[in-house]
C-alpha cells in the first residue's frame, strides 16, 4: 500500500487534490441550532429551545445534566478498568510522573479532587507507596526523577491527614537539593531533566498543601544557584540579575 501511495504522489503533481483523496469525507451537515424550527415562523413566534431539545449536555444554567454525568462516570470506570488491565504488563521499575507509576497516582489524585471519592485517594496512595519503595536517585526532577514521587507522596499523605509521612516525603525532597546546588553538577536548567523540574516539584507541594510547606529560602535557592553559574558578557546584565526563563517564570 505504501508503494502505491508513493507512486501516486510521484506521478500526480497536484498535492492538494492528493491530500483530499487521502482524507476521510465528512458526510454530516454543519451544526445549526435552529435547524428544526420551520423557516416560515416569524422570529418572535419561535419558542426558545431548551438545551435538552438542542441535544446539549447541560442545562440553561450551565450545569451538566444528570444523565450525561452518569454516562461520563460510567465511561471513566470503563477506561480505568482498561488501564489497570494494561498496567499488569507495565514496566515495574518506571516510577516517573512522565511515563510511570507516579503518573497513575496523579491521575487518581485528580479524580479524587473532582469527585471527592475517597476510594480514588486511597488508590493513589497504593501507587505512591509503590513508587516510594523504588526511588533510584539518578534524577531529581518532577517528571522524570525522584522529586515527582516524593512531591506527590507528600500531597497524598497530607490529604489523608498522615502528617508524619507527608513531612518525611518533604524532607527527602529537600535533600535532593544538594544535587541541584552541587558545584560539580552538570545538571541542565530545563523542566524535563533539570533544575526547573526540581523547582516545579517544590512549587507543586506548596500549591497543594499551602504556602510554607516548603520554605521560601529552599525555593529561591534553585534560581540563585543557576544565576551564580552564569558567565556575564558585555551584552548581558550581571548574573545576579538575569535568570533563565524556565526558572524565572516558575519561581517568580
Amino acid at each position: 500500500m505504501g508503494e502505491t501511495i508513493s507512486r501516486r504522489l510521484w506521478f500526480q503533481g497536484d498535492w492538494d487534490a492528493e491530500m483530499e483523496e487521502r482524507a476521510f469525507p465528512n458526510p454530516f451537515p454543519d451544526y445549526e441550532a435552529a435547524a428544526a424550527v420551520p423557516a416560515e415562523e416569524p422570529p418572535c413566534a419561535r419558542p426558545a429551545l431548551t438545551p435538552e431539545e438542542l441535544g446539549l449536555p447541560f442545562h440553561s444554567d450551565g450545569k451538566i445534566i444528570h444523565n450525561f454525568t452518569r454516562r461520563i462516570q460510567s465511561k471513566i470506570k470503563d477506561l480505568l478498568q482498561q488501564m489497570e488491565e494494561g498496567l499488569k504488563t507495565a514496566d515495574p521499575h518506571d516510577c516517573s510522573a512522565y511515563t510511570g507509576w507516579t503518573g497513575i497516582a496523579l491521575l487518581y489524585l485528580q479524580l479524587y479532587r473532582v469527585t471527592c471519592d475517597q476510594n480514588y485517594l486511597l488508590r493513589s496512595l497504593d501507587y505512591v507507596k509503590r513508587t516510594l519503595r523504588n526511588l533510584n536517585g539518578r534524577r531529581v526532577t518532577f517528571l522524570c526523577g525522584d522529586a515527582g514521587p516524593l512531591a506527590v507522596g507528600a500531597v497524598v499523605y497530607h490529604k489523608l491527614k498522615s502528617d508524619g509521612e507527608s513531612q518525611e516525603c518533604i524532607t527527602k525532597l529537600l535533600q535532593l537539593q544538594r544535587t541541584i546546588v552541587c558545584r560539580d553538577s552538570d545538571l541542565p536548567d530545563e523542566l524535563l531533566f533539570g533544575r526547573a523540574g526540581y523547582l516545579y516539584a517544590l512549587l507543586y507541594v506548596n500549591t497543594e498543601m499551602g504556602p510554607g510547606a516548603v520554605c521560601e529560602s529552599a525555593i529561591k535557592e534553585v534560581p540563585r544557584e543557576r544565576a551564580r553559574r552564569r558567565v556575564p558578557s558585555p551584552a548581558q546584565p550581571p548574573a545576579s540579575t538575569q535568570l533563565p526563563r524556565c526558572l524565572d517564570g516558575l519561581c517568580f
